[in-house]
């Protein structure tokens, strides 16, 4: 019973990419165009999850898709530990490449202010922001386009899904902040149900 209504899931979504895909070749308003971007991005995300189990290949999957939509150069996961650091475990380059644990150098003001509110941060031109382009790491990286946001699982934030760029974002929209959210949860819910998820580097 449990496989049925997983195959009827999944033919859902197969469903409504097909008329996502359908409706963005008659789309020329480009708002409406990035709204059925970030929905064929996301329902393309859910549709893995249900089909693969290798929690490798789910979080390169996610980090492929912020850094795809974000237009950015970095991805990276990051866990909490017991005492509520953030911790390397895994990255990703716009090269397609695995970044390692010594290519983790990020905005730390920016990951701090997202754990401490527990809200996404999204910064179009972190050079031009009053508070963080004053940053250490911000300037040292020169860093433009910072997105962060926090992995839930139960009310309680495990990690953080973490996104930057030496280029300034020249589009946003409210989708950027959608997208991010829900990526975010996706990875939550697959590092959870995986139980086990170590440090990897390709």
């Amino acid at each position: 019973m449990e496989d049925k209504d997983k195959q009827e899931r999944l033919e859902g979504v197969d469903d409504i990419l097909a008329e996502v895909r359908e409706q963005l070749q008659y789309s020329h308003e480009q708002g409406e165009v990035y709204e059925l971007r970030a929905l064929q991005l996301l329902l393309q995300v859910i549709k893995t999850m249900h089909s693969e189990h290798d929690i490798y290949k789910l979080i390169t999957l996610i980090l492929d898709s912020a850094l795809s939509f974000a237009e950015a150069q970095r991805a990276f996961l990051m866990l909490l530990t017991e005492d509520d650091q953030p911790r390397f475990k895994m990255g990703r380059s716009s090269d397609g490449t695995y970044l390692k644990a010594d290519d983790f150098e990020i905005s730390t003001s920016a990951v701090q202010e997202a754990l401490e509110a527990q809200t996404p941060v999204i910064l179009t031109d972190a050079q031009n922001d009053e508070y963080f382009s004053k940053r250490r790491s911000v300037v040292d990286l020169q860093l433009r386009t910072i997105m962060v946001a926090p992995l839930r699982h139960q009310q309680r934030v495990i990690g953080l899904l973490y996104v930057d760029s030496k280029r300034p974002m020249t589009r946003y929209s409210k989708h950027h902040l959608n997208v991010l959210t829900s990526l975010a949860d996706q990875a939550a819910v697959a590092i959870v149900n995986a139980q086990k998820f170590e440090t990897h580097t390709g």
